[in-house]
């Protein structure tokens, strides 16, 4: 992600408009790198994920905005946050063969559960893996962002209300 500004035969608040206007939609570029990164998450969640019926698999989504308890990451500046997605398994309306839907039995097979004689079945945390998987690559991108934000701000003269330059 590369941006540039070049200033000719303009002023000074002309240009700290432009590095505004790069400034308060940056966000949007970053955003679509880590919605990248998520379909790749969503990609290897389901080849992770148990299949006998192929059910919970196709019961994996992501959802941007929110994800209420479930597993995901979200990106902040001094603005507030600017992204969030989650990923998640099992809902009410994707049935296996035996007609029990994955919301029953999303948690067992990722977290694990007591068989009845009382041993322990170790789940697949299939979500969780590949979640981690890319968390370096997901922190790359913020991190670079974040950086690229705060040269922006650094290079972006403050002027007080009489126009002139300010530390």
């Amino acid at each position: 992600m590369a941006c540039s500004v070049s200033e000719t035969k303009r002023g000074l608040f002309e240009l700290q408009g432009d590095i505004r206007e790069i400034r308060d939609n940056f966000p949007d570029a970053v955003c679509d790198e880590l919605d990248a990164v998520w379909q790749k998450i969503r990609d290897m969640a389901i080849d992770l994920c148990p299949k006998e019926s192929g059910a919970l698999a196709s019961s994996i989504e992501l959802e941007n905005e929110g994800g209420s308890g479930r597993t995901g990451v979200s990106a902040t500046t001094q603005g507030g946050m600017f992204y969030s997605n989650s990923i998640f398994a099992g809902n009410d309306e994707t049935f296996n063969s035996q007609g029990q839907s994955t919301s029953q039995y999303v948690l067992a097979v990722h977290d694990g559960h007591l068989l009845p004689n009382g041993e322990f079945f170790e789940g697949t945390p299939f979500l969780t893996d590949a979640v981690d998987a890319f968390e370096d690559e997901l922190n790359q991108i913020v991190d670079r962002a974040l950086a690229q934000l705060n040269a922006f701000d650094k290079n972006v003269p403050s002027t007080d209300k009489l126009g002139t330059e300010t530390d």
